[in-house]
């Protein structure tokens, strides 16, 4: 038996990287029984992914048929052509896989957006009598679409993440599920070297997304709260802000890269002398992590950058934007003040909450210090469930 992981993608997304690690940990296998379906070889090789995940390159469509795919899925909009048109790229991918393997739908959020790839090709495995498990997810009423709600009682296992999306799907009257930790949360920082401003004793880390700003520009409704809070702490503290990037990707025209949203905050503030940028290009997931461990406190919109502030406990605030966000802070017993919704927030409430956290933060540290060991060990229970699904 093998374990296929097709939405894997690639390291780009350094969330993405976290848990293939984390997964193929969990799973307790080695890198030639696991397959991830990888768009980018060479950076997956140089971030580890390889030691863990045998990486299976995706096909590159040419731009003809790419265009092609694209004006069948505007023109015509019905189930046929837009599972043609997501199952196409998988197509050799999905022949790999037999009818004794186990396909593992990772990505964590994946289902908080459209429909997509997770549920296409569960459709097609389902079909096929192949076993299927959503790995480590998140969704709540607001995400769910008819095609979701089918596909998702055709997964042999659902591994929830946190407790808001499991107590959903129970709502839903699914019964293939189980709720344990992101598999992220086990690993493990790994030592690298720092940039000097980490030397001082109070740094804040700052992770900021185009999906939380509105776009890779600062015109979006969120960027004047995040601006304000840049100031405050500027102008009112003695601490550095590091900008930690943890999203690389600009694929198809689509901008989600962490480092340009942070040189033009930068830019912005006339490249202070106490606001920094981390440079991650050549750091992996778990020496971000080593890096985030360093700050006083961290604010995130990335959720395994948040996961890894938690993990170091790092008082964070989530910038969070779905039920994700809430649900790992609720289960981690946390204020919902260090929560901050980037889509339905007021007025100064980012800088609200950031006078709670550093009022608390001390408070809070002991707090994810004290649960953390047993939260983390909990995640180690889905081996018990995949036990029990393979016997089946």
């Amino acid at each position: 038996m093998k374990y296929f992981f097709p939405i894997h993608l690639d390291g780009g997304n350094r969330g993405c990287e976290a848990i293939a690690k984390g997964s193929a940990i969990l799973l307790d296998e080695s890198a030639d029984r696991l397959f991830g379906y990888c768009r980018d070889v060479a950076l997956d090789t140089q971030l580890g992914i390889a030691d863990y995940v045998t990486l299976v390159p995706c096909r590159r469509e040419s731009l003809l048929i790419d265009k092609f795919l694209g004006l069948t899925n505007r023109i015509f909009r019905t189930h046929q052509t837009a599972t043609w048109r997501e199952l196409y790229p998988y197509r050799s991918f999905l022949r790999l896989i037999g009818k004794d393997d186990v396909v593992v739908s990772t990505g964590g959020d994946m289902m908080c957006y459209d429909n997509n790839a997770v549920v296409y090709t569960n459709n097609w495995l389902h079909g096929h009598g192949i076993k299927t498990i959503l790995w480590g997810c998140s969704m709540g009423p607001e995400n769910q679409t008819k095609e979701k709600l089918e596909t998702l009682f055709k997964f042999s296992l659902i591994y929830a993440r946190e407790s808001l999306t499991f107590e959903y799907f129970k709502s839903l009257g699914l019964k293939n599920l189980c709720l344990l930790p992101d598999p992220a949360f086990i690993l493990q920082p790994q030592e690298c070297s720092l940039p000097e401003c980490l030397m001082h004793e109070d740094v804040v880390g700052l992770n900021v997304s185009n999906f939380v700003m509105g776009g890779v520009s600062l015109d979006g409704a969120f960027a004047p709260e995040v601006l304000s809070l840049i100031d405050h702490i500027l102008q009112h503290t003695a601490s550095h802000i590091l900008l930690v990037p943890h999203v690389t990707w600009n694929i198809d025209g689509v901008n989600q890269d962490d480092r340009q949203m942070a040189r033009i905050i930068c830019e912005h503030f006339g490249r202070n002398e106490r606001l920094h940028i981390l440079d991650i290009d050549n750091l992996n997931y778990c020496q971000i992590r080593y890096a985030i461990s360093h700050c006083s406190m961290f604010i995130g919109a990335r959720t395994h950058a948040v996961i890894s502030a938690y993990r170091m406990c790092v008082p964070t605030i989530a910038l969070g934007y779905s039920i994700k966000s809430r649900g790992i802070a609720k289960d981690l017993g946390l204020d919902e003040r260090l929560v901050v919704d980037s889509k339905h927030c007021t007025k100064g409430e980012l800088l609200s909450s950031f006078t709670y956290l550093s009022e608390n933060k001390d408070c809070i540290r002991r707090h994810l210090t004290d649960i953390m060991p047993e939260y983390i060990q909990r995640t180690y229970q889905i081996r018990n469930y995949l036990a029990q699904l393979n016997n089946e």
